[in-house]
């Protein structure tokens, strides 16, 4: 993995970073005046949490791929660094790549390409998981075109559950609204160069196309994880994420995660 040494010394590791941020809040209707990243979870953005979460596991160069209002997202981080509300983001290496007209999640990804020269990480902008992001990098197969994480959920009927076999193959995916536990898309994947290549340009989508046509010719391996998992997509569940979140992730950070790597 490759690292180079940040200003006192620790080890950063150089993989770049993309965050899907270009969606518009349709489901959010009156409740999203601003990009559903930057909604406001715990008195900041609910992105600072996935930006604290990858200075926490030593990633840095992180770009957002924005979409309905980018211009709101440079001017709100720096209103949110300016007020110490994340202060962690002064160690970032923090760009934005605004698409000209909607391209969706595999669109916007695939437009992107040029930032990775090997493999990246990929995180929805809307969705949170409790996740050991240098483990998904690690467990990422040799030469793999895409692996994924999935998290267990107690009812998985609103996302749509994974179908993965004993050996944590990705077989296929089941439609929304089956009800039960199950295992759902975390949001949270290692891509190769390749796979980026692969994606047509234009607007697609990375669930519903892009990744239903790599795994009819490709394997795709999926990380498991039990962690805590939240996305703010509906009204109630950002009403929920709001509620319970700043807690929940503070005592997953003190429990699990301590200082930022290389900290002492």
């Amino acid at each position: 993995m490759a690292e180079t040494p940040d200003a006192a010394g620790h080890g950063v590791d150089a993989t770049p970073v993309l965050i899907l941020a270009g969606g518009r809040a349709e489901r959010l209707g009156d409740v999203a005046d601003v990009p559903k990243p930057l909604l406001d979870v715990g008195g900041r953005p609910f992105i600072g949490y996935l930006l604290e979460a990858l200075w926490r596991h030593g990633l840095r160069r992180i770009c957002c791929l924005t979409g309905h209002r980018a211009e709101a997202f440079p001017n709100r981080l720096r209103s949110a660094a300016a007020a110490r509300q994340m202060p962690f983001l002064s160690e970032l290496h923090l760009d934005f790549q605004a698409e000209t007209a909607p391209l969706g999640t595999g669109g916007a990804l695939g437009a992107a390409r040029h930032r990775v020269d090997e493999r990246a990480l990929v995180l929805n902008g809307d969705s949170y998981c409790e996740v050991d992001y240098q483990d998904v990098l690690r467990t990422h197969p040799a030469g793999a075109g895409i692996s994924l994480t999935a998290v267990h959920l107690p009812e998985a009927g609103d996302c749509g559950a994974l179908q993965i076999d004993e050996r944590d193959r990705l077989r296929g995916f089941r439609e929304k609204g089956a009800s039960g536990a199950g295992w759902v898309n975390a949001g949270v994947y290692c891509v190769h160069r390749r796979f980026l290549d692969a994606i047509p340009p234009g607007k697609v989508s990375l669930e519903r196309e892009v990744l239903p046509a790599w795994l009819a010719r490709e394997e795709i391996r999926v990380l498991r994880t039990r962690g805590f998992f939240r996305d703010i997509g509906t009204p109630d569940r950002l009403a929920r994420a709001r509620a319970e979140f700043p807690d929940v992730v503070r005592a997953g950070r003190d429990d699990a995660c301590g200082d930022a790597p290389g900290r002492s």
